[in-house]
């Protein structure tokens, strides 16, 4: 993932966009959270509106797949179903360990 090409297309210098990753990783943490909580309560609108939170921060910053990622877990919550969100939850926290550790 190129930091540099992704902080140009946003019209900021690198070091302002790594503040912005690390606020993206914060609070996507903390999303994944909810959806973790929504997920043991059963409660699919909560999933689907921390994945829509998720979705929308992936895509403000260029992390597409994260974006679609999200993108997919909240459709299928709007729809009332929670089915393999442990896998989809284990696949975005991938993810982002990866970002975070680049």
């Amino acid at each position: 993932m190129d930091f540099r090409d992704l902080a140009s297309r946003l019209g900021i210098d690198e070091e302002d966009f790594t503040e912005l990753i690390e606020l993206f990783v914060t609070t996507t943490l903390s999303d994944i959270d909810k959806i973790k909580k929504g997920v043991a309560n059963n409660n699919p609108a909560d999933a689907a509106a921390a994945s829509h939170s998720i979705k929308g921060a992936a895509g403000n910053l260029g992390f597409d797949d994260i974006f679609n990622l999200a993108k997919d877990m909240e459709m299928q919550a709007r729809k009332g179903s929670l089915d393999n969100f442990e896998n989809f939850i284990s696949d975005l926290e991938k993810q982002l360990d990866a970002i975070n550790n680049l």
